[in-house]
């Protein structure tokens, strides 16, 4: 009941080779027609649940999706109908399926005991044209099916072009291995959006994806150490992907950049903290996020300025109200997130965060004891010397503290849920004032190429000057009074 597999859009220069690659393959042609149905305040969508009848072929089937434990994993349910088009949806399929029926009462918020009389309509329709390839590979079979057709509403339709890669029985790394010469030789990019979720926006007339913020997830103090990475990783890639497929799609907001970004940090501080828990961990991978974060940065560092920095300056007198014009190379950042290299390394994460546990000598709670113990020792050695630091160690000293946020999110459930929000409420004064700081810093650098053009610029140097003093001296003080906080985690 578990479906396990990754869509990938094809860009438009690979389609005639790509179509050429899949005819070779002898593909078996199915025609499906869908209809997609949700409560008229949308409940199914806002709980991720699909809910459709769809004609494959000659026979109608009823199917009911949910999100699985990880991000290419979903809850699946058919039902087949026969040969004939059902003149309704039939709820009271699911009776004898107890999760079904869990899913669809807690999203529809029912209180009797059967699903009937739940007002289900139509929401939206899709056609299309699927050719289908199996392979065997080791001991698993994977079905590869490439898409063609649209999603259509009564007044609205958008085109599906698209190539999925099914796990039907077997390993995940059999499938992410098959996947990748694909991906190399086609150019294929992740897309996380389901049709459900196209059509939903289609009829919500929403051209852009929401922006996708971290989400809670929980240890489980029995866990190895390495299975705890592996479920720290998927949690960071589930918060990741559908950002980057907005961005892929060249179809985002400033709020895309900055939580990709913030994913990749996430992402980057669970491998440098917690990477010597699995001997799979890459040592390339860190070099590879660190670049892919530091392309996304001039733009959300400009964004993030701009929101922020801007309006305190014009308030101030600045006679600039813009920033300067950018010396640095504009390349679309869209291309980033379709780039082979980058579709890879999110593959190897992907299955890295399938892994297998291996076993521990000690407690996954003594051995995060051990890592936060040693962070939060280097940062109130940070914080008693901090006005002696240089401008390099202050700056380590901020990418600590956000190190040091970001392990305690990730092991929060292990230990006690208000000492945990007290050790972290203690925490983000300074690191709210070293990030109002290095933003200074930024800016600075930005105004001092522009002075040479525009003696104006002279005004906001100095007006950052005054500000970086102010700053730095208030985020020494939050420091310190960080050093008094009480840790959670002491036995």
């Amino acid at each position: 009941m578990a479906e396990i597999e990754l869509k990938f859009q094809v860009p438009v220069h690979q389609r005639r080779a790509f179509e050429k690659a899949i005819a070779k393959k002898k593909a078996v042609p199915m025609q499906l027609w869908a209809k997609y149905y949700d409560s008229p305040e949308q409940q199914l969508a806002q709980h991720a649940i699909a809910l459709r009848q769809r004609l494959e072929g000659q026979r109608w089937c009823q199917t009911l999706k949910a999100p699985g434990q990880h991000h290419f994993e979903r809850f699946e349910l058919e039902l087949a109908l026969g040969p004939d088009e059902p003149e309704q949806l039939d709820l009271s399929l699911y009776q004898e399926h107890k999760q079904a029926q869990t899913l669809l009462k807690q999203a529809l918020e029912l209180k009797k005991a059967d699903l009937k009389n739940t007002g289900l309509e139509l929401q939206f329709e899709t056609d299309v044209q699927r050719l289908i390839v199996l392979e065997q590979i080791k001991d698993s079979a994977i079905e590869l099916a490439f898409d063609q057709g649209e999603v259509r509403t009564p007044t609205a339709q958008s085109d599906i072009y698209e190539v999925e890669f099914e796990l039907k029985h077997g390993d995940v790394s059999d499938l992410i291995d098959f996947v990748q010469p694909w991906v190399k030789r086609y150019q294929l990019w992740l897309d996380v959006r389901s049709k459900s979720q196209r059509g939903q926006m289609l009829k919500n007339q929403q051209d852009i994806l929401p922006v996708q913020h971290q989400t809670p997830f929980s240890l489980d103090k029995h866990d190895s150490s390495s299975r705890a990475l592996a479920k720290i990783v998927s949690n960071c890639l589930t918060h990741l992907l559908p950002n980057a497929t907005a961005i892929a799609d060249n179809h985002y907001q400033s709020g895309h950049v900055h939580q990709a970004r913030v994913a990749i940090r996430r992402l980057r501080s669970a491998l440098k903290i917690f990477g010597h828990w699995s001997e799979q961990v890459q040592p390339e991978w860190q070099a590879q996020l660190a670049e892919l974060f530091r392309q996304l940065g001039s733009t959300r560092d400009r964004d993030a300025l701009s929101e922020s920095l801007m309006p305190r300056l014009a308030k101030a007198g600045s006679p600039l109200a813009e920033l300067p014009a950018s010396s640095e190379s504009s390349d679309e950042i869209d291309a980033l997130f379709r780039a082979p290299e980058t579709v890879r390394l999110l593959l190897e994460l992907l299955q890295f965060s399938q892994c297998t546990a291996h076993e521990d000598d000690q407690s996954l709670k003594k051995q995060v004891r051990k890592q936060l113990a040693k962070m939060h020792r280097q940062i109130c050695q940070d914080a008693v010397q901090f006005e002696h630091l240089d401008s390099e160690q202050k700056h380590r000293t901020r990418k600590r503290v956000k190190r040091l946020r970001y392990s305690v999110e990730f092991i929060a459930s292990l230990f006690e849920a208000d000492a945990v929000k007290q050790y972290l409420k203690a925490l983000k004064p300074a690191q709210e004032s070293l990030g109002q700081f290095n933003d200074l810093v930024v800016a600075e650098a930005l105004f001092q190429h522009e002075v040479q053009q525009n003696p104006q610029a002279w005004f906001v140097l100095g007006w950052i000057a005054a500000e970086q003093k102010h700053v730095l001296a208030e985020a020494q003080q939050h420091l310190l009074e960080f050093t008094r906080s009480k840790t959670f985690w002491s036995d």
